[in-house]
């Protein structure tokens, strides 16, 4: 496949059908079909199903000590797109699910002893994406008019984040048995709704969807890579399956303007234009018998031939006698000779045609016969009649053009008879060897012309064709959008009608349309076009925040505050709504609006002396971070990763400080945009010895009260507080170094976490016993890990490590 101008692709198209054997084939530029679907997902969080229940669960990987604990994931409304692959194959849609907020805890086991290994915090900004690949077979019309892609049997699950030694795969296996557990409306990608689609012949039933290149040979780098295309290959109602092209077929989207010119189109098979929509008109137009071959093999019929109708009967005789006057008008003359035109294929030349002619419809009739004559002069007593025989040649050629005109407000399609481009030519030659019918011939002619002109100049005097209404055809992915707006048709062979995919000619689009912004901030929102008494409204996308800040009446967006965001982040929906052309209108944006401008991950990890790790942060804003380090005593290192500008790989020292098993590294990550200072800081705990014994909250301990105490068990109990060597290693809150109790701050800032270590000293020839704890803030919601890493049993099959918590 390759790009050409729509003179170049007009002209490759001529004698042939590229509907593959389907009723009728619509393209749409891919760039500009995945624009519309962003549309779609964004609208699509203002209804019950867009939204996912946050979930948690654990997943458990490596020899099932390793555990996932994940908290309160939110995974954004599914955002559908189309890939592109080889059209031989079956096509694909990539559904996307971006993690847009909750907490990720790993725990590990290490002699018996389970500990918190990592703390991940969830958010928009370099979060995790979880996506599946839908093989799309049908997309059904139904009886209702909804278009619906069900993506309820994806087969690849993949997931951009990796645990532990669990590849994308792996984990994205992990997350199948969530999304199948999920309602079936949920899984099921309305593209719109078609309110009373009922068109004649012109009526999907279905349709089969391809998504292909414009440039098989194109490669990464090059200027066309990823430009193609997402066809819909249509049948109607009692039609029939076609096939599908291949990487060699012509690309049927032209190229004019760098491809900005044509970004959208629909094929019209010559088989229902000329077989099934004309066929009928015009034998009743032309009248005189006239029938058309059936469409067969054996008539010149093929998937991949453009067909025409060819006349199979029918036609005009005329008995034409002429009498006249000879010699001064003394004597009488009769010249006659049966004249007819046929319609079908016969010895006076090809059959009676209606075809595609490029630019136009095109009836061709074109014969020329070799006819018998008879003339007789009836001399007076004593001669008698002279009677003279010959041939004479009638030749009769009538062509009429129709213009296809597509209506540009419309879509319709419908065809004008162009007098000027069309012709008729009659001339009988052959006895001008006769004295008498060298000039009585001048007088002659005229007559058989009057006779057959207005019978043949009344054929098809107009075509009485219905208007083809293409607003389905062209509007089957996205109805409620009316976006494919065509201007330009052909009929080299199929009918092909070119246009633009151009939304803002029946909607308004607001923008941004997806955005990440700072707690307090503000965002300017502009409508193109703009309507008329344009009403803005705000809210937040999943209910669980009553704040979703305030929009002016000029569309200025201000964010709530950091105070106002307990979860730390709000996604909230900016609506507009007004008329445009007197039509209703309204258009949606999302915003996520975040209490950091930096998102690292993780938060909080731990790590083996001398072990190394990679650590992350980016901001929503885009642009260089500072990395700091702000206790380098440790020894530790920070290098960047080739390919990933937003990454440290990081080496953690070998600290040697006496009865130190445990020391905390910190990194503050800062950026300064307009003389403000955002920070955010990454910590890593060096494990300078193993742990040797889990972390216990004492039976008293009440988590919802904000305050627990941690303890030390053995084989008797509690080991008594004051026998443990206590420490807060980092975090938040205040903690009392002697009987352990910790108590965390009456205000949370989201991502916040305690880590708490415990040492009872060795004694001769019996090693030390070290335990630490990180756990998530508040305590009410993540101190369970602590159990649940101690009590939750892996399934012994990776395909049942999927479970709910």
């Amino acid at each position: 496949m390759s790009q050409m101008t729509v003179v170049e692709l007009v002209a490759a198209m001529k004698g042939k059908s590229l509907t593959y054997g389907w009723d009728a084939v619509t393209l749409y530029d891919q760039r500009k079909a995945n624009e519309l679907l962003l549309q779609l997902y964004i609208e699509r969080f203002d209804t019950e199903s867009g939204y996912f229940e946050p979930l948690s669960m654990v997943v458990c990987w490596g020899d099932g000590k390793e555990k996932e604990h994940i908290f309160n994931l939110k995974l954004s409304a599914p955002r559908l797109s189309f890939e592109t692959s080889d059209p031989a194959l079956d096509p694909r849609a990539r559904l996307t699910l971006k993690m847009v907020a909750g907490m990720i805890v790993s725990t590990n086991e290490r002699l018996g002893a389970h500990y918190i290994k990592q703390i991940l915090q969830v958010l928009p900004v370099g979060g995790p994406s979880l996506w599946m690949d839908q093989p799309l077979t049908k997309g059904n019309v139904s009886g209702l008019g909804e278009v619906i892609i069900d993506i309820d049997k994806a087969e690849t699950f993949m997931a951009n984040f990796v645990m532990g030694s669990l590849a994308q795969e792996d984990v994205g296996r992990r997350f199948k048995e969530y999304f199948l557990t999920l309602p079936a409306a949920q899984k099921k990608f309305s593209l719109g709704s078609i309110d009373g689609f009922e068109n004649g012949v012109l009526t999907p039933n279905s349709f089969e969807i391809k998504v292909v290149k414009a440039s098989y040979l194109s490669v990464l780098g090059d200027e066309d890579y990823g430009d193609g295309a997402v066809m819909l290959f249509i049948k109607f109602k009692d039609g029939e399956d076609g096939t599908f092209p291949n990487t060699k077929s012509i690309y049927l989207l032209p190229s004019d303007e760098c491809g900005l010119a044509y970004t959208g189109a629909i094929l019209l098979s010559s088989r229902v234009l000329f077989d099934i929509i004309m066929r009928g008109p015009a034998v009743a137009d032309i009248g005189h018998g006239i029938k058309f071959l059936d469409y067969t093999p054996e008539n010149g019929a093929g998937k991949d031939i453009a067909w025409s109708l060819k006349a199979g009967a029918g036609g005009v005789s005329h008995k034409f006698i002429h009498n006249y006057k000879v010699r001064d008008d003394d004597f009488d003359a009769t010249f006659t000779t049966d004249l007819h035109v046929n319609f079908k294929a016969d010895e006076g030349g090809p059959a009676l045609t209606i075809k595609g002619g490029g630019e136009r419809i095109e009836f061709v009739l074109d014969k020329v016969y070799t006819l018998p004559f008879s003339r007789v002069i009836y001399w007076q007593w004593p001669s008698n009649e002279q009677w003279d025989y010959g041939q004479i040649v009638f030749t009769c050629k009538h062509t009429v053009s129709f213009d296809v005109v597509v209506d540009n407000d419309t879509g319709c399609v419908s065809f004008t008879r162009d007098e000027r481009s069309s012709s008729f030519d009659l001339s009988v030659t052959g006895f001008e060897n006769l004295f008498d019918l060298k000039w009585e011939g001048i007088r002659m002619v005229p007559l058989i012309e009057a006779f057959y002109r207005p019978k043949l100049e009344g054929i098809l005097q107009s075509l009485t064709t219905p208007v083809l209404d293409t607003f389905i055809l062209r509007n089957l992915l996205f109805p409620g959008h009316n976006a494919l707006h065509l201007r330009e048709a052909f009929v080299p062979g199929d009918l092909a009608v070119f246009g633009q995919i151009d939304p803002l000619r029946s909607t308004t689009v607001l923008t941004p349309a997806n955005s990440n912004i700072e707690a307090g901030s503000a965002l300017q929102f502009f409508l193109t076009p703009s309507p008329d008494n344009v009403v803005w409204k705000v809210r937040d996308a999943d209910g669980s925040n009553k704040e979703a800040g305030t929009i002016s009446d000029s569309g200025l967006y201000r964010a709530p505050s950091q105070a106002e965001l307990p979860d730390g982040l709000v996604t909230v929906i900016i609506t507009a709504e007004g008329h445009l052309n007197g039509q209703p209108v309204k258009s949606s944006a999302l915003v996520t609006v975040l209490n950091n401008t930096i998102s690292v991950n993780p938060l909080y990890i731990s790590c083996d002396a001398a072990g190394t790790t990679e650590l992350s942060a980016e901001s929503i804003s885009g642009g260089t971070l500072e990395w700091t380090h702000l206790t380098p005593e440790w020894g530790s290192t920070l290098t960047e990763v080739e390919g990933k500008p937003n990454s440290r790989e990081y080496r953690a020292g070998r600290p040697t400080t006496p009865g130190t098993p445990f020391v905390m590294d910190r990194f503050e990550i800062t950026k300064t945009q307009n003389g403000n200072i955002s920070k955010a800081y990454i910590h890593v705990l060096i494990l300078v010895e193993r742990v040797n014994t889990p972390m216990w909250l004492s039976e008293d301990s009440d988590p919802s009260s904000g305050t627990v105490q941690f303890e030390l068990r053995g084989k008797n109990g509690p080991i008594e507080s004051k026998k443990v060597t206590w420490k807060m290693l980092g975090g938040v809150g205040s903690f009392d170094d002697i009987t352990g109790i910790y108590t965390e701050p009456s205000f949370i800032v989201p991502g916040s976490f305690v880590v708490v270590s415990g040492t009872l000293p060795g004694g001769i020839g019996a090693p030390a016993i070290n335990a630490y704890v990180a756990v998530p803030l508040p305590l009410v919601n993540y101190v369970e890990i602590l159990a649940a890493a101690e009590d939750y049993e892996c399934p012994e099959t990776p395909s049942d490590s999927f479970s709910s918590i």
